[in-house]
């Protein structure tokens, strides 16, 4: 057999194996009668993951088979808002990957209206609506909503530290470098659970004094957040690294350059 035929015989076993995973995807969709809202879920999320390293067309439809996959748990477990909470955000990511920034704003806000039922997933949520307003530009529109996240969700401190990181800097985007430090600052005691968030946040407040050719205080806020944690009940090995990874500390000693505090995401 020549080399071309192996060619040949190679691209269409791919094409066979290429529409056997897409029939395999098509499948998986279809939800058996006595499937669980569990069960659906884990459906929906192995379609999920066969987009995983596709591009283009194949990826754009397989987003698509998973969000009518996800969509399946509200029509059938209607009444499971736990379940329903988790298929709306995952659904709202899905159009966010999509493009459509309206149906994924719709699909985070029903995640966010079952927030008693699941907190963890309305939280979620909820920094995303405010992600949506950041990035329309919408400042004030966005820090109420990331506050919401700490009115509404208190125990979802993970989420909590997130949202204060980014009301911070939307803050000192706006060129409230007072407001923001002050934002910053406030993690290590809204959320004392998020040990590594607060760090991270003391070191773009000592960014920012640096910026504002503060250097003193600086200094003391990164020494105030190393005593604070020196003896916290909260000390892993990851607070230990983002301490020896604090940017301000570097700029501070001359081994970096100054850099931005208004990263995105």
């Amino acid at each position: 057999m020549s080399v071309r035929h192996v060619w040949l015989m190679v691209l269409v076993l791919a094409s066979i194996a290429g529409f056997a995973r897409a029939e395999d995807a098509g499948k998986a969709a279809v939800a058996k009668a006595d499937d669980s809202a569990e069960q659906v879920l884990d459906r929906a999320g192995q379609i999920r993951r066969q987009s995983f390293k596709k591009t283009g067309e194949e990826k754009r439809k397989i987003l698509e088979d998973a969000i009518a996959a996800y969509g399946a748990v509200a029509e059938r477990f209607a009444q499971d808002e736990r379940a329903c909470a988790e298929a709306a955000f995952r659904i709202g990511e899905l159009q966010r990957s999509l493009g459509d920034t309206a149906a994924a704003a719709t699909a985070f806000e029903q995640a966010a209206a079952r927030g008693k039922a699941a907190p963890r997933f309305a939280a979620r949520a909820q920094n995303e609506l405010a992600h949506i307003l950041r990035r329309a530009g919408k400042p004030n529109e966005a820090i109420a909503a990331y506050r919401l996240v700490l009115d509404e969700y208190p125990h979802e401190e993970t989420e909590g530290a997130k949202a204060l990181t980014w009301i911070g800097r939307v803050q000192e985007r706006a060129g409230d470098g007072a407001a923001a430090r002050s934002t910053w600052l406030s993690i290590a005691d809204k959320t004392p659970t998020q040990a590594v968030a607060a760090v991270r946040a003391a070191d773009l407040a000592a960014l920012s004094l640096l910026k504002a050719g503060n250097k003193d205080d600086a200094r003391k806020v990164i020494e105030g957040v190393r005593k604070r944690f020196a003896d916290s009940p909260y000390w892993t090995a990851d607070v230990e690294e983002a301490l020896g990874r604090m940017r301000s500390a570097r700029q501070l000693d001359g081994s970096a350059a100054p850099a931005e505090t208004d990263d995105d995401e």
